[in-house]
């Protein structure tokens, strides 16, 4: 009695054998990968699409289309000012494209006067 051994059934081993893969693939992923990612849609139809989330972040002011450092399109993210609780909830890129937060102060409507 002290020497019974557990019968799996195909079912269980297939079942296990799955999950293991499942478990292997996710573990596989480039760290990077995003970073690399090729965009598939314009940056205009991107931002967009995106207007409404980034402007609900408090802080945050405007979102357009700019230039990064290396001279290429990004999404500007315009910041009242630069404070860590602010930068930290715009993400880096988007859909592929990246996003730049540039510091704008507040922004007002001119009066009619």
């Amino acid at each position: 009695m002290g020497n019974q051994r557990k019968r799996f059934s195909v079912a269980h081993l297939f079942f296990l054998g799955l999950f293991s893969f499942v478990i292997l693939l996710a573990g596989c992923k480039p760290e990077n990968e995003s970073k690399n990612a090729m965009p598939t849609r314009d940056i205009n139809t991107v931002m967009e699409a995106h207007t409404g989330e980034l402007m609900a972040i408090p802080g945050i002011v405007g979102v357009a289309i700019g230039e990064n450092d290396e001279k290429k399109p990004c999404i500007l993210v315009l910041i009242v000012e630069e404070k860590d609780e602010i930068l930290e909830k715009i993400p880096k890129e988007i859909e592929g494209h990246p996003v730049c937060p540039l510091v704008s102060g507040e922004i007002k409507p001119m009066s009619d006067k």
